[in-house]
């Protein structure tokens, strides 16, 4: 490491060492390579010893990696790095017998998991399971709320007005009693105990603050309310820390983060700070950073900066406007071919991002349709998620009743108290009369069980039998709905607030039934033997080299060259619902800021006019999204696209199938007076256009009077904007 590789405001955060910084770090500006260095600044100006630096971060992997940017130049053992979360935890291990709550040292770290299980053995204990709306869902969120808020038992009941209120507060109190009890901790308690620890014990109190002489902090503009009560508690006294963060990226309000953290309560809290800028930007194009900053510049609840490329203007952002949710998902498929076949660029080159996982369904169908290699990060494959993959193990038992997997993924689901028990006695049942696990049901009286349970397996294996019966005599489509409805697995996900997403899946589980109805007029069986491909596609291609596809709030922190950004509709993104405020659609903003910050070279934009939603499609409501109408217009280009899929027959007599086929009929990026380069003739000026899409063909005069006759899709040309 050299202090020259710094540029100027990099250098004066890392050498400010006097006096609390903070750090407004844009997109792609350095804001680890500040940390880093400043790390391995304190140590080898022998500012402080390392075991005497604090460095917080919001990830294991970001601190793993700083510890090893910065062990390469210098011996760093002893510095202090990790989560808020690990950090916590650390302290509690050596003092929680001081909060004299039953606990000691060796308490358990409950997960979400855990959670669940003690808030449901709650609610059986308070006499709750009557009320469909306090279930296990709804009320970890709130729990989770109440702990990211800081606030107490007291401060619940104190705020309760309603009967359901009262009832919230009864778990609360019951919950937290229950991990008392158990010496066990939550998540949420590996903030929340350190700050008891430091308050209420002040030897503990000084023991960190001399212990931890320097404070860093990355990602500030992500801390909840506890997370920066520790860091004031921690480096309130000595003053000396800094942080990192940009407020344009705060975009986790949802679960508690407070982004006047950044803005107004650490200059409130660490007065004498001095505030550094950096606007230096190292990954995106001019035009990318430009087109981004037009969108979120519209908030009034930022601090104002302003991002410079190192790298030059680059391409425009170009805007597609589709005609359905699959054509969007083509028109993705066609630009990566396109600039895979223009540029040599490869699949890990790319990413898709959308707002909300129900749409990756349609363009994961597109991508394996194309034979696009692809992988999903945080998240799971969407025919590999639970709630589709329970749908399809109920459309497989209704197809083969002698699909024991399937059977007894779904046995008990929705809950039908059948346990494995239970499940092991129709297995012995099955092997005595040598008959299928799912014929044993139908002698479920032969092992005397309850009679609610007898009831629940008797109906169950009636219905799968008249779903069976009626396989041929309803297309997919309406055989999918009737099941739904029947097993009642719809309003299972429907009325649980905190299973939306998966109940928008299952809604686009049915999209994808009735489209291949529609198309193929194939059956149930049909349907199956095609989503048995879907669910194989990591052995395509290495996942090293394949095509991003991810949330936006997954992709912060990611760099690729080329982005597409989906869904771009009022209502979808920006996801902004009638009661919400003008906070929301200020984080919405944030959101699409680093949705397009993540490309280096190349941004497309897509919307579309129909899009199926919730199991129907929407062709009544669409307005386009308001980032469309904020972007600064001068960095986008409108570029036209459409596809057609022709059907012909193929094959004689008992053969004949129908066979379909996509052509691009329209996806043009030039006009007559467009400039273009070309890798032989050079620079030249379109004269001609004639054909559409694919056929389309040019003819371009180049410096020096030399004309040529082109096809586009193999000349390989590039506007000059």
């Amino acid at each position: 490491m050299k202090l020259q590789d710094l540029n100027t405001q990099q250098l004066k955060a890392v050498q400010t060492v006097n006096k609390p910084v903070l750090v407004f770090a844009g997109a792609g500006s350095g804001k680890t390579r500040v940390l880093t260095y400043k790390v391995w600044h304190l140590i080898k100006e022998n500012l402080f010893k390392p075991n005497e630096i604090l460095a917080l971060t919001f990830t294991n992997k970001a601190a793993a990696e700083m510890k090893v940017r910065i062990q390469e130049s210098i011996s760093c053992d002893g510095v202090n790095v990790g989560t808020f979360h690990s950090i916590g935890a650390r302290m509690l291990r050596t003092h929680i017998a001081s909060l004299n709550d039953n606990y000691n040292s060796s308490f358990t770290i409950y997960d979400t998991v855990d959670q669940k299980s003690v808030i449901k053995e709650v609610i059986e204990n308070l006499n709750l399971s009557e009320f469909k709306e306090l279930n296990v869902g709804f009320l970890k969120v709130q729990i989770d709320k109440f702990k990211n808020a800081n606030l107490s038992i007291k401060d619940i009941e104190a705020k309760a007005q309603t009967f359901e209120d009262e009832k919230i507060a009864e778990v609360y109190k019951a919950y937290c009693d229950t991990l008392k009890s158990n010496n066990a901790l939550d998540f949420n308690d590996l903030l929340l105990l350190p700050i008891r620890l430091l308050k209420e014990n002040k030897k503990i109190l000084d023991y960190y603050q001399k212990s931890w002489k320097y404070v860093l902090v990355d990602e500030f503009q992500d801390t909840n309310s506890p997370q920066f009560e520790i860091v004031s508690l921690l480096a309130g006294k000595h003053q000396n820390i800094t942080v990192v963060g940009d407020d344009d990226q705060s975009i986790y309000g949802w679960r508690g983060a407070n982004i006047d953290n950044i803005l107004t309560n650490f200059q409130d809290s660490f007065a004498k700070n001095i505030e550094i800028k950096l606007e230096k930007n190292y990954r995106s194009s001019q035009r990318i950073l430009d087109g981004a900053w037009s969108v979120v510049s519209k908030n009034k609840n930022r601090a104002e900066k302003k991002l410079v490329a190192t790298k030059g203007k680059g391409e425009k952002i170009s805007l597609i406007s589709t005609g359905s949710d699959e054509e969007e998902s083509n028109a993705i498929c066609d630009s990566i071919k396109s600039e895979i076949k223009l540029n040599k660029n490869t699949f890990k080159d790319f990413a898709v991002l959308y707002r909300t996982n129900a749409q990756s369904r349609s363009i994961e169908q597109a991508m394996v349709k194309e034979g696009l290699p692809y992988n999903i990060v945080g998240g799971t494959k969407f025919y590999d998620r639970k709630e589709i993959k329970d749908v399809l193990a109920y459309l497989k038992l209704v197809a083969n009743t002698s699909d024991d997997i399937a059977l007894k993924r779904i046995i008990n689901f929705p809950v039908r108290g059948i346990g494995q028990k239970s499940i092991k006695m129709f297995i012995d049942l099955a092997a005595k009369n040598k008959t299928s696990l799912f014929e044993s049901l139908e002698m479920c009286r032969e092992l005397k069980l309850r009679g609610k349970q007898q009831d629940s397996i008797e109906n169950f294996h009636a219905s799968i039998v008249k779903f069976s019966n009626l396989l041929e005599k309803l297309d997919p489509k309406e055989l999918l709905r009737a099941l739904l409805e029947e097993f009642n697995i719809e309003n299972y996900y429907k009325n649980n607030p905190a299973e939306q997403d998966r109940y928008n899946n299952i809604q686009e589980f049915k999209v994808s039934v009735d489209k291949f109805s529609d198309q193929t007029g194939g059956n149930l069986k049909d349907f199956l033997q095609e989503i048995s491909l879907f669910t194989d596609i990591d052995e395509w291609d290495d996942k090293e080299n394949s095509i991003t596809l991810m949330t936006v709030h997954a992709a912060k922190g990611l760099e690729f060259l080329t982005v597409f950004v989906t869904g771009l509709e009022q209502g979808l993104f920006p996801l902004v619902r009638i009661d919400d405020g003008p906070d929301q659609m200020e984080e919405e903003r944030r959101l699409f800021y680093v949705a397009v910050t993540r490309a280096m070279n190349q941004v497309y934009l897509l919307n579309a006019k129909y899009r199926r939603r919730f199991g129907a499609m929407n062709t009544t409501s669409f307005i386009q999204s308001d980032f469309l109408d904020e972007i600064d217009e001068n960095v986008i280009k409108v570029k036209s696209y459409k596809s057609v899929y022709t059907r012909r027959v193929v094959g004689t007599g008992n053969k004949k199938k129908i066979q379909i086929s996509r052509t691009v009929t329209e996806f043009d990026d030039f006009k007559i007076g467009d400039q273009v380069q070309h890798n032989l003739f050079g620079v030249g000026t379109i004269l001609v256009l004639s054909g559409t899409g694919e056929n389309q063909k040019v003819g371009v005069e180049f410096d020096g009077g030399l004309r040529k006759k082109l096809i586009v899709k193999y000349a390989r040309l590039k506007k000059i904007d």
